[in-house]
């Protein structure tokens, strides 16, 4: 992306995300304060760092311009950030709520994905928006092997947050590889669209893992 395409972002172009990093940096010591235990602790931290790492990096991105070097970094960290929030969100889930046996499973297979799903955005920094949402979509469904076990665990309303809150995620991965909707392209466009998806799931998360996953890590 150059300079001039740059200046003709929509006017709200990376506003929610600049909204849910304030959110986020407000809520991530409540978090970690309410984890029982040091490594309670580390693993909320490395999740509520990391929603604030995703918003933090995305809202600099979009709003700040960058030049055509800067685009080209802040594009890969953006994309990197998202790897690492998806990681994480599914750690306090795995230790906290899975059986070890789950746990086992899923923390290696979304860890390891989310390393493969970096190595590519910065390999193949050229690849189709259709090609480049597939490795997220793929990370962050890393749950559905081992779904019988959340849903026993999680209880209902446990699953269906983190269920909603994926087909969310999914709806915005859809909305910015195909670029539609877009309902308003000088103000509020497809990838703000795309932006609204990522801040509802991520509410979604949020509150699956602060009232129903880390109340179990005691």
């Amino acid at each position: 992306m150059d300079v001039t395409a740059a200046s003709l972002k929509p006017m709200f172009r990376g506003v929610s995300h600049r909204m849910a990093f304030v959110a986020s940096l407000t809520l991530a010591p409540i978090m970690i304060v309410r984890a029982p235990g040091v490594g309670p602790r580390f693993i909320i931290a490395l999740y509520s760092l990391s929603v604030v790492a995703l918003f933090g990096v995305s809202a600099l991105f979009h709003r700040v311009p960058w030049g055509v070097r800067g685009e080209r970094i802040m594009q890969r960290l953006d994309h990197a950030t998202i790897f690492v929030a998806i990681a994480a969100s599914y750690t306090p889930i795995a230790a906290f709520a899975l059986s070890p046996w789950a746990a086992k499973l899923v923390l290696p297979l979304v860890w390891g994905g989310a390393a493969v799903g970096i190595w590519f955005r910065l390999r193949f920094t050229k690849a189709p928006r259709q090609v480049v949402a597939i490795p997220y979509l793929v990370v962050g469904w890393c749950l559905l092997p081992v779904a019988g076990d959340a849903w026993h665990h999680l209880g209902v309303a446990g699953f269906v947050l983190l269920l909603l809150g994926g087909l969310l995620y999914t709806a915005g991965a859809v909305i910015y590889a195909f670029r539609t909707p877009d309902p308003w392209p000088e103000t509020f466009g497809f990838h703000e669209m795309f932006h609204a998806c990522t801040v509802a799931a991520a509410v979604l998360h949020y509150v699956a893992i602060a009232f129903i996953v880390l109340p179990k890590a005691g």
